[in-house]
């Protein structure tokens, strides 16, 4: 019991958590809101290339979390990056690996790497709505605009409420991405909470208290999940 005790007490946990709380509410707005529109595209019948773009969209998911860190680290790296080039043409020399810029490169790579994943949830919603509703909709004079407003996104409500859950979920078992770019810059031990875990386990031994948060973890994330599915209305069918 001490150490679940320990576990509500210990700053570097607790602000692990608080960040990933702020890394959710800044990238998950971005990445639904995005996966949001890359389906709507998708989806709309005028689109001939919407096998195309699914294709595209869905690939950095399929890109181990690894590789991808390993990729993007090759992209900010200052020595190797193509992107450093085409800064300096215009004389600027970002460092995307500093300590006030990892926390967006991090969050660049999350949002590449997810955000296919996320329009297929959404884009399968829009998929099982029946299509008769828009033909209805357009003798009586709707517009492309008013269908998505009035018919398209008040029946997906429950995809997206799924998309969001998932992302809370996901959001607190990051884990490969800040591990990989520790071998290319400083990246803190209590970024994420499974890195500090992992810290706390294999590099100081201490396999108690790195279970003990695991399991404190695992109930915030649940609980978290379910207070957004109160908030937004969710109902089991």
């Amino acid at each position: 019991m001490e150490n679940y005790v320990k576990a509500f007490t210990d700053s570097g946990f607790l602000s692990s958590i608080l960040t990933m709380s702020e890394f959710f509410l800044i990238q998950g707005s971005i990445m639904i809101g995005l996966a949001l529109l890359f389906a709507l595209y998708i989806d709309n019948e005028q689109n001939h290339f919407r096998g195309f773009f699914r294709l595209v969209y869905y690939i950095p998911f399929a890109i181990p979390t690894v590789i991808s860190g390993i990729l993007w680290g090759f992209m900010y790296s200052k020595s190797l990056s193509p992107f450093q080039s085409i800064f300096g043409l215009v004389g600027l020399h970002p460092n995307f690996l500093s300590s006030g810029s990892l926390f967006w490169s991090i969050m660049n790579i999350v949002t590449w790497e997810w955000i296919g994943y996320n329009m297929i949830i959404l884009y399968s919603g829009l998929q099982s709505i029946p299509r008769e509703l828009y033909e209805s909709a357009k003798i009586d004079g709707a517009r492309n605009f008013d269908i998505i407003r009035y018919i398209k996104l008040p029946l997906i409500v429950p995809s997206l409420i799924l998309a969001i859950v998932f992302t809370v979920i996901g959001t607190f078992q990051i884990f490969n991405e800040p591990y990989v770019l520790q071998s290319m810059t400083y990246v803190s031990t209590h970024f994420t909470p499974n890195l500090y875990i992992y810290t706390t386990a294999f590099s100081y031994g201490n396999f108690n208290f790195a279970a003990a948060m695991a399991i404190v973890l695992a109930l915030v994330t649940f609980a978290i999940s379910m207070i957004f599915m109160r908030f937004a209305g969710f109902k089991e069918e």
